[in-house]
């Protein structure tokens, strides 16, 4: 299949919403302009165009980039800024002095609000497009009504109550009014997501992949009636119905796997190797990326592969070249928490297929371990014990090593005990980073920055011979695609719902069957060890198998503000598991909602009526 093509249509941005009418930008030098687009749009190729337009920001601006790392995923238990940079996007990872002057929660809001415009624009002028084939009126309905979905969840779960908007912008609006977000849920989210399930074909339109199909609209509507849930009081009647749709939309998939067009890989190393990574068979929705840098929105391509990696380059024989596959550029923004890594039991062969500990030496010749290198990881035992091209360089491992280990190896061992205070171990799990400032011959750079490598977006696969995503070893041109949805989520949100609704034992079940099968143990471990019971089955353990299975996609704020914000504890159980996230104003009950950002306010004539989330600075003209 191909990957969606970069045909779009960029517009003017007025409050919060895009009005087409200025300028236009395709492959095939489409220019609608002025009143002409009004006729453009009623052509099949002008409502083509429009559809496409869609998917634009989700690579210039969401996934592969940077900003969503930081408040999807940084911004929780799971991830924490790295000990060598940690002040570095921390109104977005700890909320430290963050309001709404700040151009990242500026651009979430603006350009989710132009992916909402676009969505509108395609719903209320596809009836007035002549020559559409009735599959293309059915794929481009069922594609609006999905990416209002998606972009009205995004916008809720980050700013409350919003500005609910289904019709097309087209010249500045000057007044908002906020809408209730379960009255946006209950009239706008789930019912089109409901109709997206509906008209969308299982194959992507045109077999362009990165389009949204059937399987993405029925577990959208899995993930946004799960959502809807906490928006009901607990034990009640109508907490219960969403839970039900909810379990409803889950088993609808994981029953229909194959009518859907869903695949389970034999073994868990096969989701992420970079061979499955274009036609990934359980990826339910992806955001692509070209090898030909011109079809990436402003060339930008995917760089999700150098935020979760460790300070690696240049040190003990480790190089960045044409020529090394392994160990492209790197630009570290997030390490696993002590609380993430002690999630892990030593059966599970997924650690072992996401987290890479050993690095070996990649050089042309053998390395030999001077004094200043040496220092960078406080041991002067290595001073001059060699390492051979190949054999490991560096160990960066959860374990906890004896001295005696490391001593007796000729590559640097860096253990959880090097990097955390794990003495200082607290009720929630959590564990400080080591703080090495107050001894001049440490260097916080290199042991607080020496963790597990992330392996869920590399771009490489581990033979030499094997599949490679990026322009050149030694750049930061990368070109695979990230999932946006996954298959693993299903059976993760009806589990949830089975705890919910009081069935423990069907919960259990399911895990079994879905998550803790065979491909996820290791070989010299038994089944049984994976495997629960309804004893096992509560939301606390829920919370962390999704943190084990769907770490690093796109979800963990999410489920955080899902599930302990309504119980008032959000910020005390995200400051607890990860007690390194400190600041000035860090990390406040009130943070799980972000603020309202001061260019759309500083537009509105009743700024102050519309007003600023709770906990912020109030707006003030």
């Amino acid at each position: 299949m191909k990957n969606i093509i970069n045909k779009h249509i960029a517009g003017a941005l007025f409050i919060g919403a895009t009005a087409f009418s200025l300028t236009s930008c395709s492959l095939d030098e489409y220019n609608p302009s002025g009143e002409g687009a009004d006729q453009v749009f009623k052509t099949p190729e002008g409502m083509e165009d429009l559809v496409n337009q869609m998917y634009y920001n989700f690579r210039w601006k969401y996934y592969g980039r940077e900003d969503p790392c930081l408040y999807m995923e940084g911004n929780a238990d799971i991830w924490q800024n790295i000990g060598s940079n940690y002040e570095y996007g921390k109104q977005l990872t700890r909320c430290v002095d963050l309001q709404g002057d700040r151009g990242q929660i500026a651009n979430v809001w603006n350009r989710v609000y132009d992916n909402i415009n676009d969505a509108n624009a395609i719903i209320n002028r596809l009836n007035d497009v002549v020559g559409l084939t009735e599959a293309q009126q059915l794929d481009f309905e069922g594609e609006a009504r999905f990416m209002r979905s998606y972009c009205y969840w995004w916008l809720v779960e980050f700013f409350g109550d919003i500005e609910l908007r289904l019709e097309e912008t087209q010249t500045a609006e000057f007044t908002a009014v906020r809408t209730d977000r379960k009255k946006i849920y209950d009239d706008v989210i789930i019912p089109d997501a409901r109709i997206a399930a509906e008209k969308l074909p299982v194959t992507p339109y045109n077999g362009h992949i990165g389009r949204s199909t059937k399987k993405a609209a029925k577990a959208l509507l899995a993930r946004v009636l799960l959502t809807r849930a906490q928006y009901e009081t607990a034990g009640s009647a109508e907490q219960k119905y969403f839970y039900e749709e909810a379990l409803k939309a889950a088993l609808d998939v994981i029953n229909n796997k194959a009518a859907y067009g869903i695949q389970i890989y034999n073994t868990y190393d096969e989701i992420w190797q970079a061979k499955n990574n274009k036609n990934n068979t359980e990826f339910l929705w992806v955001t692509t990326f070209s090898s030909n840098s011109s079809l990436n929105p402003d060339s930008k391509p995917n760089r999700l592969y150098r935020y979760f990696a460790p300070k690696l380059v240049g040190n003990a024989g480790i190089r960045n070249t044409a020529t090394t596959w392994e160990y492209p550029s790197e630009g570290t923004l997030l390490m696993p928490t002590y609380y993430f890594l002690n999630l892990w039991e030593d059966w599970d062969l997924r650690y072992d297929v996401i987290f890479q500990e050993a690095f070996p030496e990649n050089s042309s010749k053998t390395f030999t371990w001077t004094e200043a290198l040496a220092n960078r990881y406080l041991r002067p035992d290595l001073i001059g014990k060699q390492i051979e091209v190949g054999d490991t360089a560096l160990y960066f491992t959860k374990k906890s090593l004896t001295d005696e280990f490391k001593q007796s190896k000729s590559y640097a061992a860096i253990d959880i005990d090097d990097v955390f205070e794990t003495e200082n171990v607290n009720a929630y799990g959590g564990a400080p980073l080591r703080n090495y400032q107050a001894d001049p011959t440490a260097s916080t750079q290199y042991i607080a920055s020496s963790f597990p490598r992330f392996m869920k977006y590399r771009i490489w696969d581990r033979d030499e011979n094997g599949t490679f995503l990026l322009a050149a070893a030694n750049g930061q041109f990368g070109y695979a695609d990230v999932p946006v949805m996954r298959y693993a989520e299903m059976p993760l949100i009806a589990a949830e719902c089975y705890i919910a609704l009081g069935q423990a034992s069907e919960a259990a079940n399911i895990i079994n069957q879905e998550i803790r099968t065979r491909r996820v143990v290791k070989p010299d471990h038994d089944l049984s060890e994976a495997q629960v019971t309804a004893s096992d089955m509560n939301i606390e353990w829920i919370m962390a198998e999704r943190a084990r299975e769907l770490c690093g996609e796109w979800l963990r704020w999410f489920d955080m503000k899902r599930i302990y914000s309504p119980q008032g504890n959000f910020a005390s159980t995200i400051v607890g598991r990860n007690p390194s996230m400190i600041g000035d104003d860090c990390m406040q009950e009130y943070h799980a909602l972000r603020p309202i950002p001061n260019t759309f306010l500083d537009k509105l004539q009743n700024a102050e009526e519309f007003g600023q989330n709770p906990g912020y600075n109030p707006y003030t003209k």
